[in-house]
């Protein structure tokens, strides 16, 4: 992430409001012991006469309905809002030919099917798309649902066999979700041929769709956004991302960009917001309609603990040309109420030469005095942590030599991008997830947690980003790439993550304007909200004008960092009134400040 570090500053009165006046907590809890972020089993029941498929855990539950095409209906958080997301089915669609509709909710007898593989749950749907009086479109339809913690991968196959069937259009996904989810979020499907940066970040797009209010104009585009999120602000929220490999959702059946339909509007009747997404779409013309056309996606949704997070105070250290926090320093931060702390030198702030470059260890020549500032915080009842980024590989390190352009990620001219600080102090260079960068990076983590008795870990640019490195789609080097994002990749470290630091570890993830639910679903703190929004004015922002990402849905404690918004030269009573709406909205204000040894500003 472009950033240097964070030092969250905790307000008395936040700590106060959020001890005294929590959240109201719904009758149904979790059980004794657990929290979302650790992954639990389902329940799996299935009631034919009923037409019910029912997949449960103790933070939500997933309703299929058998009588109309084992199409999920049926999405509830059990301490969300809602009592469900989804005001009408999450279903598939074609348009043949001649303009007629066939979508699978007509199909009342689809065969579904479950089974349980490790820790997931795989539920195969086979259906017939049908138009409402029942005709039979020369097209079939399987889907398979993996169910994971807080998300389903949802693998689409539109069947066409060898007839030659022409259509319009084909619509993975169309739903109408809960009317309170008003608040939105999208990232663009753009690439460098339509303009978009070589090496875009690609920050998602936010507004609102409320209903009775004409400046909230619908979302209509023909090149499909990688992701939507929908949200009740700091309650609950549901979302769609593309799986990694785009090319299906993107060139559409004539092997063309810019083909397909995105909308996103409120509607009247039903009361909601509809959410339409074809891969491609033509209100006049048909194409051929492959064999099998297969499309991977998601729906993941937050893990609700039906309490307010607590406050998080958090702070970090480096080591500053070897003079390490104090133990006293240490001391100071726990009356402060300081909970955790992570390492953060991934630059040459101190112009020695020494910092952590990521993928390489270790780091300094003592490292005996890291693992004393570790030890003295754990004897001040401190968790402590270690930065490291999802997407940077510093160019000294040997694997960089060896690997770098193989795991980087590539713009169209096969060119990698190098993240450069002050001119001459390189960060490092871009790595995509979608390759053996993974691997590595698991590799990198575990060697740190090893050998030093760490409670977790920090993770910097914590996103999926677009890359066109063809390697990563199985293609020579010189060949050209449909283009892809590490989304899969993404959470599967994630996964991993949780796994390796246990129910009781500590993770937290900076993603600053790319919020994923379903990844920050393993973590315990976001670092949210650092750039992106520009400077506060005047009186700043109301409550109901603070970015959609600021609070999110509530799900995990959250750090929102003033520097962007406001900086040394801003009022005092700007810096009061963020530090205000923060307390208000339920997250801590932060700031990013210049390295020392101590960040801990108050």
């Amino acid at each position: 992430m472009p950033t240097n570090s964070i030092a969250l500053r905790p307000a008395a009165a936040l700590v106060c409001l959020l001890m005294t006046n929590p959240l109201p907590v719904p009758a149904a809890q979790p059980s004794a012991g657990t929290h979302g972020t650790w992954p639990q089993e389902y329940t799996v029941q299935r009631d034919d006469a009923a037409g019910q498929l029912t997949l449960s855990t103790p933070y939500y539950t997933v309703q299929h309905d058998l009588k109309r095409g084992g199409a999920i209906a049926s999405i509830r958080l059990t301490h969300g809002r809602a009592t469900n997301l989804l005001v009408q089915p999450v279903a598939a669609r074609i348009t043949d030919e001649t303009g007629a509709g066939f979508t699978d909710l007509n199909d009342p007898q689809a065969r579904v099917s479950h089974r349980r593989e490790g820790a997931k749950e795989i539920v195969t749907v086979e259906s017939r798309l049908r138009d409402e009086p029942g005709r039979e479109a020369n097209v079939s339809l399987r889907t398979v649902f993996e169910y994971r913690w807080g998300y389903v991968k949802v693998r689409r196959e539109f069947r066409a066999g060898s007839d030659a069937v022409r259509v319009r259009e084909v619509c993975p996904l169309f739903t109408v979700l809960a009317p309170n989810l008003s608040e939105y979020g999208y990232r663009e499907g753009l690439i460098e041929e339509e303009g978009a940066a070589p090496f875009a970040f690609g920050s998602n797009r936010w507004g609102k769709l409320r209903r009775g209010h004409p400046s909230d104009p619908p979302v209509a585009m023909t090149h499909l956004p990688r992701s939507v999120l929908l949200a009740d602000p700091g309650v609950e929220g549901l979302e769609w991302f593309a799986g990694s490999d785009l090319g299906p959702w993107e060139h559409s059946l004539e092997g063309r960009r810019g083909q397909g339909r995105c909308v996103l509007e409120a509607t009247q009747n039903p009361p909601g917001v509809a959410l339409t997404l074809a891969t491609h779409h033509s209100p006049t013309n048909a194409s051929a309609l492959p064999e099998i056309l297969a499309l991977e996606s998601h729906l993941g949704w937050p893990l609700l603990e039906g309490r307010a997070p607590r406050p998080w105070l958090h702070t970090s250290f480096n080591r500053n040309r070897g003079d390490w926090v104090s133990s006293d320093e240490i001391r100071r931060w726990a009356e402060r109420g300081i909970q955790t702390v992570h390492c953060h030198n991934d630059g040459d702030y101190y112009d020695d030469g020494l910092f952590w470059r990521d993928g390489s260890y270790p780091p300094y020549p003592d490292m005996d005095k890291y693992d004393r500032v570790i030890a003295d915080c754990h004897r001040a009842g401190i968790r402590v942590a270690t930065y490291f980024s999802n997407k940077e590989l510093h160019p000294s390190t040997d694997e960089f030599r060896r690997q770098g352009q193989t795991w980087g990620r590539m713009d169209s001219q096969g060119r990698l991008q190098h993240n450069i600080y002050r001119g001459t102090n390189e960060f490092g260079a871009q790595m995509c997830l979608r390759s053996g960068w993974l691997d590595f990076l698991k590799f990198s983590i575990g060697r740190v947690l090893d050998h030093h008795r760490l409670d977790g870990v920090y993770f910097d640019w914590n996103v999926a980003l677009h890359c066109r490195n063809p390697r990563h789609e199985g293609k020579p080097a010189d060949a050209t790439a449909a283009g892809h994002w590490d989304m899969d990749e993404l959470l599967d470290l994630m996964e991993w993550t949780r796994r390796r630091v246990g129910p009781d570890g500590i993770v937290i993830v900076h993603n600053t304007t790319t919020p994923v639910l379903a990844a920050e679903n393993f973590a315990d703190y976001v670092v949210a909200n650092e750039w992106g929004y520009g400077a506060w004015k005047d009186q700043g922002p109301s409550l109901e004008e603070l970015p959609l990402e600021w609070s999110l849905v509530g799900a995990r404690a959250r750090g929102v960092i003033s520097y962007g918004q406001l900086n040394a030269q801003s009022p005092r009573r700007l810096h009061r009134v963020f530090a205000l709406e923060a307390l208000l909205s339920g997250v801590t204000p932060g700031r990013r400040v210049r390295r020392r040894s101590s960040l801990c500003r108050f």
